[in-house]
């Protein structure tokens, strides 16, 4: 048998091959012509994802393609106006049926996000930041929750920033800690909308740095980013969308250097030649 340090090439990154391998086939979301309007305006127009366990998918495209509020959907932060959402096994949306306050809590703790901007409570330190949502949501005692806290912060590289409000800390930092938030709920997927877009590129990279950890533990991850090498080097697929529509989905190579469509191509040579 393989021996669980055995690495292989997923799509553009090198993953764990059990993992791999114990995961094969199961679906962790399944989205369907999910579709979202705006008065009448329609943004997002009858788009297709199947996310398995352990893969990680970019999606890329111009301002005002409808990547970010199709990214909002996963964890209905964005309900969609038809078409059907599966987030591991339990149907979210899709024949009628919209979700419970319950049935959201636990689609919150399954799935975990991180925006633009950090959204950290200003009055709250790092580490208490990171404790507040494992006690209101999971339950947890003070002091599990501290231990668990601890340990999320030193993955990200920021156990010296415990005790330090996000004022003091930079815009990476920041986000980092917003990472390590949504990881304290363990959640089986997380959802980045354009995570470094606000950051100038060196703290952009401490950030992404944490990503590729991540996505290199088996995290399940959809990501919306005009990170073309990030996304080529850490996506197993790349979806491209433009006018609320995807246009194309595929392995990173062939997404990026030799796209099909013509509207990726457009897209794609404005980005390369800039």
């Amino acid at each position: 048998m393989e021996s669980i340090q055995t690495v292989v090439s997923l799509g553009g990154r090198l993953t764990n091959k059990s993992l791999v391998e114990s995961q094969v086939g199961r679906v962790l979301a399944d989205a369907k012509q999910l579709s979202v309007s705006f008065g009448p305006l329609e943004v997002v127009k009858q788009v297709d994802l199947t996310v398995r366990k352990g893969e990680v998918v970019s999606i890329i495209g111009p301002s005002g393609s409808g990547k970010s509020t199709f990214l909002r959907c996963f964890n209905y932060l964005q309900p969609p106006a038809s078409g059907s959402l599966t987030i591991d096994g339990e149907v979210i949306v899709g024949s009628g049926r919209k979700p419970t306050n319950s049935d959201l809590l636990r689609l919150r703790r399954k799935v975990g996000m991180c925006f633009q901007s950090f959204n950290l409570f200003p009055h709250l330190t790092a580490v208490e930041n990171i404790d507040l949502a494992q006690v209101s949501a999971l339950g947890r005692s003070k002091a599990e929750a501290r231990q668990r806290s601890m340990e999320l912060l030193k993955r990200v590289g920021l156990e010296a920033k415990a005790d330090t409000k996000p004022a003091r800390c930079s815009g990476g930092q920041q986000q980092r800690i917003a990472i390590a938030r949504a990881l304290a709920l363990d959640p089986e997927m997380m959802l980045f909308d354009e995570p470094t877009s606000a950051l100038d590129p060196e703290l952009g990279h401490e950030v992404l740095a944490v990503m590729r950890e991540l996505a290199g533990s088996g995290m399940t991850m959809i990501i919306v980013t005009h990170e073309m090498k990030f996304a080529e080097n850490v996506a197993d697929r790349i979806m491209f969308m433009a006018d609320g529509k995807a246009i194309e989905v595929g392995e990173p190579k062939q997404v990026l250097r030799a796209p099909v469509q013509e509207r990726t191509q457009k897209f794609l040579s404005m980005v390369f030649d800039r």
